[in-house]
């Protein structure tokens, strides 16, 4: 049996304590969704801009491989900045099944640069490995929305790190799109990508039906 102080700061990492948590990329997941019932994967601008058109099979391939990297067992849906009320929604639907309360994954894609990458060599970075996303502040305020979406439904026993999320969203809300518009992954998009993704609509979008039973 494990000692009280290794239980603890392995709780502490894992954000068990909480129903709402979040966390980065993969290896985020695979660090904080381990029992939840819904992953919430944060998505908003796709890697190219061939990928930011609706249902284009470069982005459903890439969204195909990244659920296949996320723990087995849980739903898993895709969040954006225009479905955090459809995710909120979802979340009660499971919680009135379940007659529990659902605890919820928010993972943030964030972003990876390519081998090969010119930018990114040029300014001294090496290519990212996918656990270890660079951050992308449209994935962030979009997590805030998700985060935010939920307390409004009165889920909001959040972790510090999901509620920090939830004020850069709150904070900034009025400058949401302005924002995501002049970010670093915008930029490598062009506008024509970047208003197609933001254009996605509130439906809620499954990645992955539940493997397992809650």
């Amino acid at each position: 049996m494990l000692p009280a102080a290794i239980v603890a700061r392995v709780a502490a990492r894992t954000q068990q304590r909480y129903q709402v948590r979040f966390a980065w990329g993969s290896g985020g997941a695979a660090r904080i969704a381990t029992d939840v019932h819904l992953i919430v994967w944060i998505d908003v601008l796709p890697a190219t801009a061939a990928g930011a058109v609706h249902g284009d099979r470069e982005r459903q391939r890439a969204l195909r491989a990244v659920t296949a990297q996320l723990p087995d067992g849980p739903e898993v849906v895709l969040g954006h900045l225009g479905n955090a009320s459809a995710i909120a929604e979802r979340v009660t639907r499971l919680q009135a099944e379940r007659g529990d309360r659902c605890v919820v994954a928010i993972v943030a894609a964030g972003r990876h640069h390519a081998p090969g990458d010119d930018a990114a060599e040029a300014a001294g970075e090496a290519a990212d490995v996918p656990d270890a996303p660079d951050f992308a502040v449209e994935d962030l305020l979009a997590a805030g929305a998700v985060v935010d979406a939920l307390a409004a439904v009165g889920i909001d026993h959040t972790s510090p790190e999901a509620a920090a999320a939830c004020a850069a969203y709150t904070g900034l809300r009025r400058a949401v799109k302005h924002l995501v518009s002049a970010s670093e992954a915008a930029a490598a998009l062009g506008p024509e990508a970047v208003h197609a993704a933001l254009a996605d609509g509130g439906e809620l979008v499954t990645l992955r039906e539940s493997t397992g039973r809650a």
